[in-house]
């Protein structure tokens, strides 16, 4: 299944398509939510056929995730929830390493080795056939229109073409996307582009671990240390799953405590955060040569 759901358009849909360790760079932002008509299933409810159950990661808007499922080698599937309510799935294999959905400005990009980055879309600076720069200032992006809500851009830097997308409305897989290095870039049907660049250390710096809460009634904490924003992603951080994999509540260096109290961790700033409640335990270590403070 594929996700596509369009800012300018406010529309979503479902559809089949073809299908870095786990990475989720998140920038602050509200506001994102599933478009109107757009089918929802309780989380209680989406079980079967998604593969083997991998992760949970916040998405960029702070108040969707994404739980990520394998299905095979180098094939990954994604999907979205808010509110506890699914919002779609993106699936990316050895045929579509790169897999991309937009929800009301939400761009979230997929890869077959299971990795995920989220942005919320700023302005568009483009769309039809034009040429501009991605958001590294180096990057140039060149598009050209091949029919109708049908685009096809090709990237190069110093002269050096990198690699071309194709986004055509009237497939299942409405949007091109690709990773250039550390920028990430989605094109949309009508020639629109949006990119993010990774923040510094984002991949080797970023480490999780799971630590078990309750097993009989499957609940359990996702411990994420990484470097704050200073020096790198967006901090440590932890959040508590039910047994479906949905994030119920979450804490991070900027906020320790839950407002009900259920989730409560120290030492954000330190490089070494430890969680308090509701079980004693330490975040894992950051490789050797990250940052571990400010």
């Amino acid at each position: 299944m594929s996700m596509e759901l369009s800012a300018r358009r406010n529309s979503f849909r479902l559809a089949a398509t073809a299908a870095v360790a786990a990475l989720a760079v998140l920038t602050p932002a509200t506001g994102a939510s599933a478009a109107p008509g757009a089918p929802h299933a309780p989380v209680a409810e989406a079980k079967a056929g998604k593969g083997t159950y991998l992760r949970t990661v916040p998405l960029a808007d702070g108040v969707s995730v994404g739980k990520i499922y394998q299905l095979g080698e180098h094939h990954f599937r994604l999907e979205g929830f808010a509110d506890g309510y699914s919002f779609g799935a993106i699936e990316a294999g050895p045929g579509k390493p790169y897999v991309a959905g937009n929800n009301n400005g939400l761009i979230t990009v997929l890869d077959n080795d299971g990795n995920v980055v989220s942005w919320m879309q700023g302005y568009l600076r483009g769309s039809g056939s034009h040429t501009e720069k991605l958001v590294d200032g180096e990057t140039v992006a060149k598009v050209s229109a091949l029919g109708p809500q049908r685009h096809r851009a090709v990237f190069s830097r110093g002269g050096r073409v990198l690699g071309s997308v194709v986004a055509d409305a009237g497939s299942g897989d409405p949007y091109g996307a690709l990773k250039l290095g550390p920028v990430w870039v989605v094109l949309d049907p009508d020639g629109g582009v949006t990119s993010y660049q990774e923040p510094a250390h984002a991949d080797r710096c970023t480490v999780t671990t799971f630590v078990p809460v309750d097993p009989d009634k499957g609940t359990r904490v996702q411990l994420t240390n990484r470097p704050v924003p200073a020096s790198g992603p967006d901090g440590p951080q932890a959040l508590l799953t039910d047994k479906y994999g949905t994030v119920v509540d979450g804490v991070n260096f900027n906020h320790p405590d839950s407002v009900d109290g259920r989730l409560k961790m120290t030492g954000g700033r330190s490089g070494h955060p430890q969680l308090l409640e509701p079980v004693a335990a330490a975040f894992p270590k950051l490789p050797k040569g990250c940052p571990t403070g400010v």
